[in-house]
């Protein structure tokens, strides 16, 4: 039984991410001992390589417009871990999930005993997640997928919709080193009666269809391509409707047009004017997240993620002198990523941060960029040699975007406090008749 927040925490994460499997037998059982009956909740399955937290955000948005409670499930977390779980836009508190992880770790001991075996991480949270929103009454449930699909903890359900967003490189060492191989773990999500809504690139059609109709589920494609009328806010209009996303990057487009044709499905009382408010109010951490003037920070963390925040980064170049921090784990395709970024930017710093699966990057620099170990000291020396026609990206990796929001909050935070003392002491020598003031 924990009584700190931060110790139960410290517990989850401490289990084992993800346990060897080949199939959800383990997973199932837990479910089952839960005892839970979600017939009355709209459940929707996110899964793809990107955009399924931009999916999800915008989904719970519209869901709120159609007077829906609504629970959602994404992973990782970029600043607190209360992210992970929500009921519409506000994350769970802290009295709750304290209350829960309580209840989970309660939950694996009295598994263990039965099954002689104890949850992974990925599964205990899926499970606290699925018995909070069950707990809450929520009229619809939103589970973005873990790693894959196929026997991923949250594949345990039968969903009244699938989502996968597109199909790239990542995490080949569980999900195979080609594209088809990788589709067809994502493609594992689907069940007889399923119906799947999809923008993955057209060459892998023929492979969703055969797998679509060989479990007996229903499949609709977006190829409609929207007009684009700006950038910078990015604006579309896409059925016949005009809207503005708040959400920064061209890569946002096939997000919002997946999410549009799932709420067409799930709430058809939604009005234009309710998606209109909706996507104009979507926020989230490190999806090109402006931090201050010329500075933006990005989770992109491979191949695919990296690309479609290249067509953003063409179209600021044309306009911008381009500085990049990077930083990512030693599992990416580091190489991959740096030859979209090399084409695209003036300047690279590749540095480091603080995680117990990163290894040194060095190896990787190239002529032209440079290798800072200390991330806040390299930050440091690009605002300063910053100017008005240069923009500054921070990316690579969602935990080094975590790590430099907070780092760079706390620093600005010590230079504003610094800069008040430091006018408050000037002040008294000017005018050392007010002795009443704090210095």
């Amino acid at each position: 039984m924990f009584n700190e927040l931060t110790k139960a925490i410290s517990w989850i994460e401490s289990q084992t991410k993800f346990k060897p499997k080949t199939d959800l037998s383990r997973m199932q059982t837990a479910y089952k001992m839960l005892d839970l009956d979600l017939s009355n909740i709209k459940k929707i399955h996110v899964a793809g390589t990107n955009g399924k937290g931009s999916t999800c955000a915008y989904l719970v948005r519209m869901s709120r417009f159609a007077k829906q409670k609504t629970g959602v499930f994404t992973s990782p977390y970029v600043v607190r871990f209360n992210e992970r779980i929500g009921i519409g836009t506000s994350l769970i508190t802290d009295e709750d999930l304290l209350i829960y992880i309580n209840w989970i770790y309660d939950f694996n001991q009295l598994f263990s005993k039965s099954y002689k075996e104890t949850l992974s991480f990925f599964e205990l949270l899926t499970l606290m997640a699925i018995k909070y929103f069950y707990d809450q009454r929520v009229d619809v449930m939103i589970m973005e997928v873990g790693i894959g699909g196929l026997l991923d903890a949250t594949n345990i359900i039968n969903y009244d919709l699938s989502l996968i967003t597109n199909i790239g490189y990542d995490h080949m060492r569980v999900l195979g080193n080609t594209l088809e191989s990788i589709a067809k773990n994502k493609l594992g999500i689907l069940k007889k009666g399923n119906h799947l809504i999809t923008t993955v690139d057209p060459k892998l059609h023929d492979l969703f269809k055969s797998y679509a109709k060989d479990v007996g589920a229903t499949i609709q494609f977006i190829d409609e391509k929207p007009v684009i009328e700006s950038f910078n806010p990015l604006r579309i209009v896409y059925k016949d409707m005009n809207l503005y996303i708040h959400l920064k990057g061209i890569y946002q487009v096939k997000n919002a047009m997946l999410a549009i044709e799932a709420a067409q499905r799930l709430f058809p009382e939604l009005t234009y004017l309710d998606y209109r408010a909706a996507f104009s109010k979507v926020k989230l951490p490190a999806r090109l997240t402006w931090y201050g003037p010329g500075l933006y920070i990005d989770g992109a963390h491979n191949i695919s993620a990296m690309k479609a925040l290249g067509e953003h980064l063409k179209l600021m170049k044309s306009r911008r002198n381009i500085s990049i921090l990077f930083s990512c784990l030693a599992d990416k395709d580091v190489n991959g990523m740096l030859d979209i970024l090399e084409e695209l930017s003036d300047r690279i710093i590749i540095t480091e941060f603080p995680d117990a699966r990163f290894k040194s990057l060095r190896s990787f620099v190239r002529p032209g960029m440079s290798y800072n170990e200390d991330a806040m000291n390299a930050y440091k020396r690009l605002i300063l040699e910053r100017d008005e026609t240069n923009n500054i990206y921070i990316l690579g990796s969602l935990h080094f975007a975590s790590y430099m929001m907070k780092e760079i909050k706390k620093y600005h935070l010590e230079v504003h406090e610094m800069n008040e003392r430091a006018d408050r002491i000037e002040r008294k020598n000017f005018f050392p008749e007010e002795d009443d003031l704090d210095v």
